[in-house]
């Protein structure tokens, strides 16, 4: 990991008063990797990973730093290069216990086996607290919508794990998904979040986006002029110069919402 070094201004997050909306990311903002299929993936090889699903969320963040890193060193990076997820597996399985002798074996074994799957069986660990911030945010009359690096089914997965869903219904509404699987733009390019702001009616300095990741999350939404925060629950980020905060659970407190019962 490159040494890290705080920066001398940190950042400010805006008032709501400038705000005029909120757009979050899915992926490492709402769910995650599910401890089953990776156990069941390791297992075959013999290995022994832990069952708590904490070490795996822990285990996402480290694999998003060694991206940052990553980046830091050779510069903007495709979102769909394997050398950059291969950054991020090798990163995560190390921080789950791998030995460093089996990394690459048990990486390329794990993509594969998770390759056979849906997104939504594997990135199935719902962020609870992250869940609760957002209905929050919702609640409080802040128009809110996702754009999201997925595989043309994030809408379908925000239903099925209870997060929110566009339009009317049980769960708590949003105003639109953007799906890089469905437009054929991806994050970091700032053209994907375009279709957002245009069914929110708001310009990008006044939207608020919220993710997980500095290459395509951090980058992408300050190249199309948004303010955007990076969840950085472990502090791994600390040398950065952009707005961070633990989870949607603290945003919904600096936002002045109520709590939900």
């Amino acid at each position: 990991m490159i040494e890290q070094r705080r920066p001398a201004h940190p950042p400010v997050l805006p008032d709501r008063s400038a705000l005029d909306a909120v757009v979050f990311d899915v992926g490492g903002v709402f769910v995650m990797r599910h401890p089953e299929p990776v156990r069941t993936a390791l297992g075959e090889l013999g290995l022994d990973v832990p069952a708590d699903p904490q070490h795996y969320r822990r285990a996402h963040h480290h694999g998003v730093r060694a991206m940052s890193d990553l980046v830091v060193r050779t510069g903007p990076v495709d979102e769909y290069d394997p050398h950059l997820w291969r950054y991020w597996e090798l990163a995560y399985l190390r921080h789950l216990g791998v030995p460093e002798d089996r990394l690459e074996e048990a990486a390329h074994h794990l993509v594969a086996a998770a390759a056979t799957l849906p997104v939504a069986q594997v990135w199935r660990l719902v962020l609870a607290e992250n869940v609760e911030g957002l209905h929050r945010i919702i609640a409080s009359g802040m128009p809110v919508a996702v754009v999201s690096n997925n595989d043309g089914t994030a809408e379908e997965q925000l239903r099925l794990f209870g997060v929110c869903q566009v339009g009317p219904g049980p769960l708590p509404s949003i105003t639109c998904v953007v799906d890089s699987g469905v437009v054929g733009v991806a994050k970091p390019d700032p053209t994907i979040f375009a279709p957002a702001l245009a069914a929110l009616g708001t310009v990008a300095a006044r939207t608020l986006y919220v993710g997980d990741t500095v290459h395509a999350d951090v980058h992408g939404a300050t190249a199309a002029g948004m303010p955007v925060i990076q969840l950085d629950p472990y502090q791994l980020h600390t040398d950065h110069d952009h707005l961070r905060l633990p989870d949607l659970t603290a945003l919904a407190d600096l936002l002045g919402t109520a709590t939900t019962s």
